[in-house]
This record gives C-alpha cells, structure tokens and sequence, in this order.
C-alpha cells in the first residue's frame, strides 16, 4: 500500500510557536509511519520550509505547497495542523489551502476566522442557550482612560483582560482593582490590537475535548485544572504549575451535561477534526470560556491526556483525525 504524504505544519506567526514545535514533535513521534510518510514544514513569516534528516533545507513553493528536492518533487494528500495561532487558527492559511486544492484537517477558513475572535465567538453563541461570562470589546486606538471608564460602568470587578485574537494565556491578566486595569490593558494590547474584557465567575474549571470520527461527534473524558496560580496561564499550562485531573471529579450526571455541551458547541460553531472547549462550572451550570480548534498536542497538552484516559493509543488518535480529514472531502 502506497503511503499517504501527511504535511505537520507548525511555526507560525506568533508568540503560540514554541508551543507549536512542541505539539509538532509529538504529532511527529506518534504518527502511524506504516500509513503515513510524514513531512514537518516550518511555517515562518520570512519562508515556508522543510529540513530532511540530513538537515538540508528545503523552501516550500507557495504556488502549489511543494518541495522540490535534488531528486524529487514533493506534494502532499493531506495537511495537519500543529500550528497554533496565525496563520491557522484564524483560517488565513486554510483559505489558501482551499484557493490551491490541498486537503487539510479540521475546519474551513470562516469557521476558523470565527473562533480565533473571542467576541465574534460569544457573539454568535448568544442566539442559543450556552451561558457565557459578561464582557466588552475595546480597540487599541482607543484611549486607555476611556477603556478603564467603560469598564467600570459596565463590568463587576474582577475582570480578565484578554487579547481578542490569541491563545496560550499569552497577555493575559485577572485584575481584581481597577488601580490594576491600565497594566493589565498595556499588556494585552502587546499581543493583540483588541482585548476582550470578562467578568470573572467563580467556579471550577473544566475542559473537555471533541472530535469527529466516522461521521459522528464525540467528547471526551473531562479534565478539571486546579492552578497554583490566579488561574489556567502560560506557567500553569506549560510549565507543570496546575494539577490535571482527568476525569474531572463531579458526578456522572454533570459529565454527561458538560460533554452534551462541547458537542453541541462545536456543532454550533460548524467545526470538524478536533477541538478542547473550555468552561467554568459555577453553581453546578457551565459556562463557555472559550473554544480551542488547534489545541495543544504536547505530550503534556490535555487532549493527549483526555485521549488516553479513554484508552486510545496516540498513533491511533491521530490517524482518526487524518482519516477524517480524507472524509471531509469525499
């Protein structure tokens, strides 16, 4: 059997990269080499490239997604993503996919577009009944004194100050006093030119990952984060200061309204392959932080951990997705 070409894109455009080679190695490390032969292209701002086990270097021709090598020319069945942030988790890059024919995992350009803007996301989750935090959108150019007025007029502290458009904790602040706001917005701004401001909910928070597979949706087990820090940032994510405890310890009945819940999100905002929503349990109800299509795949990510808790082997898990992915286009 002839083996399918797999392109694992990582690198991209933001301060999410590092986290990207990391999801890449373990995508790289697990990945079926008995189905697949697969190829791991740095997407950077400058180039697109590839380095074979000779560490030779190899530019990617943008106008078809090929490698030409000394003795070949490299095209490719089928893209996965481990890239994180732009260009795709905002859908820029799948709609060049989409412009040249080349078939990639997950899901389209718009509805990547969609959920890469925290408001727009909220937004459009407000016409059904996923319960979501109050918050407010606020735009570089505007004045940092009017920002903070606005946010006492319509918002209860503590509020998370967020860039609209990044992930990874990456500029992300709990303000308890509004003395703290100006701070918090300057750094937000760092990484994006609009922030999200959300009233903070106390609870627990969950995440639960979803994905497609042989034409139906599934959720996995959830996983409840407790933080040693203010809440789920960079550190608690990466550099082990969070305990994951998966499954999450609440009861049968909740875990069966919280997976319900992550389907119906992801059915909601039209996506496909894989995805981890994330939420705050208060009161026994759920309320949606946040949707993750390209969550983090390291060996430390929570969709690997929620993925073995229900006994798939990482090989298997990625071939369902690729699988899927070759579905999506039959």
């Amino acid at each position: 059997m002839t083996k399918r070409r797999i392109a694992i894109l990582t690198g991209g455009y933001t301060a999410e990269a590092n986290i990207s080679y990391k999801s890449a190695a373990t995508v790289l490390a697990h990945i079926d080499r008995s189905l697949f032969d697969p190829y791991l292209i740095d997407i950077q701002p400058h180039q697109w490239s590839y380095t074979d086990e000779n560490n030779n270097a190899f530019i990617v021709d943008k106008n078809d997604f090929s490698i030409t090598t000394p003795t070949t020319k490299i095209t490719f069945d089928m893209v996965f993503f481990a890239l994180h942030g732009s260009p795709a988790e905002d859908g820029k890059i799948q709609g060049y996919f989409d412009m040249i024919g080349i078939k990639y995992c997950g899901a389209g350009m718009m509805e990547m577009g969609l959920t890469f803007d925290k408001a727009a996301t909220k937004k459009y989750l407000k016409s059904t009944d996923v319960r979501m935090a109050k918050s407010c959108l606020y735009f570089k150019n505007q004045s940092i004194q009017t920002i903070i007025d606005d946010i006492k007029m319509h918002l209860s502290m503590p509020v998370f100050v967020k860039p609209n458009k990044n992930g990874s904790s990456y500029g992300v602040t709990k303000v308890a006093d509004a003395g703290e706001l100006e701070a918090a917005i300057n750094n937000g701004f760092a990484y994006d030119n609009e922030l999200i401001v959300e009233e903070f909910i106390s609870g627990r928070e969950v995440t639960c990952g979803v994905y497609a597979f042989n034409n139906e949706i599934k959720a996995l087990t959830p996983t409840e984060i407790k933080s040693q820090n203010d809440f789920f940032d960079y550190q608690a994510k990466y550099l082990g200061q969070s305990q994951e405890i998966t499954p999450a310890e609440i009861s049968a009945p909740l875990t069966q309204e919280l997976q319900k819940i992550t389907v119906k999100v992801f059915q909601e905002l039209g996506l496909k392959g894989h995805a981890r929503i994330d939420f705050i349990m208060h009161n026994d109800q759920f309320y949606f932080l946040e949707a993750n299509t390209i969550p983090g795949l390291t060996d430390e990510s929570l969709i690997p951990q929620q993925a073995r808790y229900d006994g798939w082997v990482l090989k298997d898990f990625f071939t369902a997705i690729i699988e899927e992915g070759f579905r999506k286009y039959s």
